[in-house]
């Protein structure tokens, strides 16, 4: 077994370059004072420095739980329409659109003013009031070319694939779509 002499000299080697300030002056007549009246030590105060340290943490945490909580995302894109009738959308002097019993369409303006119809699933006649690039057609997650004013988007979907066609068809075709899209709604308007 060790000699504890030689214990306290390695002890004393190895505190050696560690260096501790100096006491402030009169440190030692202090305690000395205050053991000889007796006081009571004073509770170390690191023994609640972890608890303090957790609830500040846990505090904050629930500040930025809430916080987050209470910011509100960029409002959703609204849920495509679809019925188990026909659907029928209507931008004037832009485009009118009939989705067929199934179909899912949304559609949403632009920056510029312009409309975009996205065609998720199903098939769809489009007549476009205008020529320019006041509408975009989506279908497929591509944007797809319509060469005349009326068209036809089909979209099905299966396990691994979507497929896209898009027919410009004739403008009566499309016009008898819309008038049968709006007996079927009350009072002959859009959805």
């Amino acid at each position: 077994m060790a000699d504890p002499k030689d214990m306290s000299e390695d002890v004393e080697r190895l505190l050696d370059g560690w260096g501790a300030p100096a006491p402030r002056p009169g440190f030692a007549d202090r305690v000395l004072e205050r053991v000889d009246a007796g006081a009571p030590a004073r509770p170390a105060a690191r023994g609640w420095a972890p608890a303090r340290t957790f609830a500040l943490g846990g505090v904050v945490g629930a500040l930025l739980v809430g916080g987050a909580a209470t910011l509100r995302p960029e409002a959703p894109a609204p849920a495509p329409a679809s019925a188990a009738g026909r659907t029928h959308l209507q931008v004037p002097g832009v485009v009118e659109v009939v989705g067929e019993p199934g179909s899912q369409v949304q559609w949403r303006r632009r920056g510029d003013g312009g409309v975009v119809v996205e065609v998720m699933l199903g098939v769809v006649w489009v007549r476009r009031m205008t020529m320019g690039g006041e509408l975009e057609v989506v279908a497929g997650g591509e944007a797809q070319d319509l060469g005349g004013a009326c068209g036809r988007v089909a979209v099905t979907r299966s396990f691994l694939s979507v497929d896209v066609a898009t027919d410009d068809v004739d403008c009566e075709r499309v016009e008898a779509e819309i008038i049968a899209a709006r007996a079927e709604l009350p009072g002959g308007g859009s959805r």
